[in-house]
């Protein structure tokens, strides 16, 4: 068999893009068309913070009152730590004032005390874990909903400008690298400091002697920490990176399947896995084996430095140097295995520290993302009755790149006005601008003589009805995606739309009817039974302005004819702006604008433009004389 011909990745995405996409998603990438689509997010490695006293500000501005609590939780823990820090030093008097003379009885003085210790060192970690723990997810609360009305808020350039995967991963994970900083990093990081230094005074003040012989270890060890740390944080930045393109892989892969499959590439996307899964190996398992080597090595110098103490310290003892006693050996060893974790923990935590801020930094600057409504007009439409006016529009959606250039058009109050032309025209450009997802470059375009800049976005796009070609179900049951469109309408009402719409005898042959679930995305409906629904859902809005973005395109021609007396009475003495690819549904329009590479080249009703012979009278013949 021959191998198929071997197209690059970028060249699958290209044309699957182009065919499956379809109209309506031109602009500096899919995701500019209206709607909702958002670039595929590949993930990335967590960069370092770029403000790390300005995030570590803000980060604070958000605990409020907690501020106080932390506090009180940190000076807590840190008196817990300092008890814990005794237990050694009391240890090592009970061996040379109680054990060794014999006296048993305040032996068992001391070993209440310990035990007392140790059990209110346990019982004050639990509460400062918990304390902690509830803060923590309070401020994450907030912040993970300060963060979702942003988004909400955004214009539709932002999701322009960042994918849908990275927009995620920072609702998620890096709001989770805070609630990780926050929940445990923090008092793990002044636990680790306050043993380290207490641990060192304790050893100075059992044997200095001993204690300095502890100390020449830690040379070794912050050099062998630091050299293991570099090469383990490389080999899991690649390991992210090369997991992030097999995650696009994959992604692209499924979402891109019957492309895929059409050009039959399957060759070609197993060979770039498999590379790609290769170099994963090769970077997961670098990383492993020096991250493996650390706890290894920790271990070997916690052995060695307690065998050097008791065997120093013995010799010590023996001749009677220092004043070395069996106690101060005893506790001196102790404080050493006590001493030496913290020296790997704080690196690590540190680490995980700005990554917990870096996290911070990324999510704070989507809060801070300028919301769509901060320049709000001063107008609002309660109803108004329907003529539209483009005067001299200009949009491009990057600069120095137009879309529309120019473009002028009016519509009384009940016309339907229809927009057709070639593909990338600008046509569903016009709809955005309608609904001020974007605002015009240059030019105005009026509602009822108002400049749409000057009307609230709410109380616009309330008045304004839309049916997408790519239609957008929620989970939830049937009825509740129909009351979508207004929850304010009665339960009779949503029936009554669900029948104008044509879309009631499917509804009820379903197995629970108007209560039939609907899966994320509505996948559990075809494509015409989701245009139905959507329809229904604006039928209920009963706004004073329809616009219909190819709205019946992925509807077989039975169903199309069966709406069309239902959507011709709704459009009736309502202003309506259609915009089709077939044009056999637009010859009834009072109006037939031709857009093409953004200029309105032809204007006029169905006849005239084919007596006129130009670019409508080609593009309809090519339609219907094929």
């Amino acid at each position: 068999m021959n191998k198929p011909n071997i197209l690059s990745r970028k060249e699958i995405r290209e044309r699957a893009g182009l065919e499956l996409l379809g109209e309506g998603q031109k602009g500096p990438q899919a995701g500019r068309s209206f709607g909702f689509r958002g670039g595929r997010g590949r993930g990335m490695a967590m960069a370092k913070p770029k403000s790390v006293k300005q995030t570590v500000r803000r980060l604070l501005g958000y605990l409020g009152f907690y501020k106080f609590i932390i506090v009180l939780v940190a000076l807590i823990s840190v008196a817990a730590s300092l008890l814990n820090l005794l237990i050694p030093l009391i240890f090592s008097r009970a061996i040379d004032v109680y054990i060794i003379p014999g006296d048993y009885g305040g032996l068992f003085r001391l070993v209440i005390i310990i035990l007392i210790i140790a059990l209110g060192n346990s019982l004050i970690r639990f509460i400062t874990r918990f304390s902690m723990v509830k803060i923590s997810q309070s401020v994450i609360k907030t912040i993970r909903a300060d963060a979702f009305d942003s988004l909400m808020a955004a214009p539709l350039s932002y999701y322009d400008d960042k994918g849908s995967g990275d927009t995620v991963s920072r609702l998620s994970n890096d709001v989770e690298l805070i609630n990780a900083t926050l929940g445990q990093t923090v008092l793990e990081v002044i636990n680790s400091l306050i043993v380290f230094i207490g641990a060192l005074v304790y050893m100075f003040i059992l044997n200095w002697a001993l204690a300095i012989l502890v100390v020449l270890f830690i040379p070794v060890m912050i050099l062998f920490t630091t050299f293991i740390g570099k090469r383990t944080r490389t080999g899991f930045k690649d390991q992210q990176k090369h997991l992030a393109t097999l995650n696009g892989i994959i992604e692209e892969n499924i979402s891109g399947l019957k492309a895929v499959k059409l050009y039959n590439q399957e060759t070609a996307f197993t060979e770039d896995f498999q590379d790609e899964n290769n170099k994963l190996r090769k970077a997961g398992f670098t990383a492993q084996v020096y991250a493996g080597l650390l706890w290894p090595f920790i271990l070997f110098m916690n052995n060695l430095i307690y065998l050097t103490v008791i065997a120093v310290g013995a010799l010590f003892h023996l001749y009677n140097w220092f004043n070395t006693t069996i106690g101060q050996i005893a506790g001196v060893s102790v404080y050493s295995r006590m001493f030496i974790m913290p020296i790997s923990n704080i690196a690590q935590l540190f680490n995980t520290l700005m990554q917990g801020v870096a996290g911070a930094e990324r999510v704070f600057e989507l809060i801070d993302t300028e919301s769509e409504y901060a320049n709000e007009g001063p107008e609002t439409f309660d109803k108004f009755v329907g003529a539209i006016s483009f005067e001299n529009v200009q949009f491009g959606y990057v600069e120095g790149v137009p879309v529309l250039k120019n473009i002028s058009f009016s519509a009384e109050p009940g016309q339907v006005i229809a927009i057709v032309g070639p593909t990338g025209g600008g046509k569903t450009t016009t709809i955005n601008l309608i609904n001020r997802f974007y605002d015009v470059d240059a030019g105005r375009i009026t509602l009822d003589g108002i400049d749409i800049r000057q009307v609230g976005k709410d109380s616009l796009r309330k008045r304004v009805g839309v049916v997408l070609q790519d239609t957008k179900l929620f989970k939830g049951t049937v009825f509740e995606n129909i009351h979508y469109g207004d929850f304010s309408s009665p339960e009779d009402r949503v029936y009554e739309a669900a029948k104008q719409a044509g879309a009631h005898d499917f509804i009820v042959k379903l197995p629970k009817g108007y209560e039939t679930e609907v899966t994320e995305g509505g996948e559990n409906f075809s494509q015409g039974e989701r245009q139905l629904i959507s329809i229904a859902r604006t039928l209920l809005n009963n706004p004073d302005l329809l616009i219909l973005d190819e709205a019946t395109s992925n509807i077989d021609t039975r169903t199309e004819a069966k709406i069309r007396s239902s959507m011709e009475t709704l459009m009736q003495n309502r202003t309506s702006i259609v915009i089709a690819h077939r044009l056999q549904t637009i010859e009834k329009a009072d109006t037939i604008l031709v857009i093409h590479e953004g200029q309105l080249i032809e204007r006029g009703t169905h006849k005239e433009l084919l007596t006129a012979g130009g670019f409508y009278h080609d593009l309809y013949h090519a339609q219907f004389d094929a």
